[in-house]
């Protein structure tokens, strides 16, 4: 077996935290892109190789549990490992830390797959980077494993008349910017999240419990646990919307999904589906979701 690898090492903005005063889950998935770069550039893959071979690698899916929040001014750091390769795909493990305190703040099991930059397909792995892949190869922690959003669980059957059927409410239009897109050509998975974090609050709002309302009573919203899917890549100047759905599920937790869709095409580009709770901004424990909402959301 091998060992994971430092990949990232940072700090919370005070810019890159919400409302609830913690670090937005988007830039979760932006400082973990900067690991992947590392992680690539130890496997062969790195600046140099792209610009001779056109290859890189890209993510597929995400599974990330949240464990514990970051604030303003906290230090980061990621290490970052392998689970398992395969001919076109590998699931790699990246670990976020408090490095301050050692805390363990999310995990993230991500299957990416090995991408012709040209052709824009996955294609089999060099020999070159299954050896140094063999070198960050460990099991997975039980603390990476999925709670309430089990491997093979996210719904991939997305369509703009499937959401109109689950009433599943437009929650973003935009825009893709140039400054959104990586060195890859396509938009950067964190600014997937942010879109979905921005979906957050009308989803909210629909519920009957918007932002304001929960300022004023004290509480705040935490995703614990989410699946991320890319269908399709979002390249700079493409217009899309998004549609969400919010349900109840056991006394404190709620269950949400994004649908996302090129907004001139229809078609589907990613989905997400994420667990929350309601916590209280003063204790940061979960509390129940009230009775009036649970009735609205069903």
């Amino acid at each position: 077996m091998g060992e994971m690898i430092d990949t990232y090492r940072g700090y919370v903005n005070p810019w890159e935290c919400d409302e609830m005063g913690h670090m937005n889950i988007q830039f979760y998935l932006g400082k973990t892109s900067d690991a992947a770069f590392h992680q690539q550039a130890f496997m062969g893959l790195g600046f140099e190789h792209q610009k001779r071979e056109r290859t890189t690698y890209v993510a597929l899916e995400h599974h990330i549990r949240f464990h514990q929040e970051l604030f303003a001014s906290d230090l980061v750091a990621v290490r970052s490992g392998v689970f398992s390769i395969q001919e076109k795909t590998m699931r790699i493990y990246q670990e976020v830390r408090n490095a301050l305190t050692d805390t363990l703040s999310a995990t993230l099991v991500v299957d990416v797959g090995h991408f012709d930059m040209t052709t824009r397909k996955l294609t089999p792995w060099p020999d070159f980077t299954r050896t140094q892949a063999d070198k960050l190869l460990i099991e997975r922690p039980t603390h990476a494993d999925p709670r309430s959003q089990p491997d093979g669980s996210l719904d991939r059957n997305v369509s703009l008349t499937r959401a109109e059927s689950l009433d599943m409410g437009e929650t973003n239009r935009s825009a893709v910017n140039r400054w959104e897109c990586d060195s890859n050509d396509h938009m950067n998975a964190r600014f997937y999240l942010a879109r979905f974090s921005e979906c957050q609050g009308h989803m909210w709002a629909r519920s009957g419990l918007d932002r304001h309302a929960q300022k004023a009573k004290g509480l705040a919203t935490a995703t614990v646990e989410m699946r991320l899917a890319y269908f399709q890549e979002l390249t700079a100047g493409q217009t899309l919307l998004v549609r969400t759905g919010l349900e109840a599920q056991g006394p404190k937790t709620l269950r949400y999904r994004h649908w996302m869709f090129n907004a001139e095409t229809g078609d589907p580009v990613a989905a997400a589906e994420g667990t929350a709770l309601l916590i209280s901004r003063e204790t940061r424990k979960a509390v129940p979701l009230p009775d009036e909402i649970r009735a609205q959301i069903g």
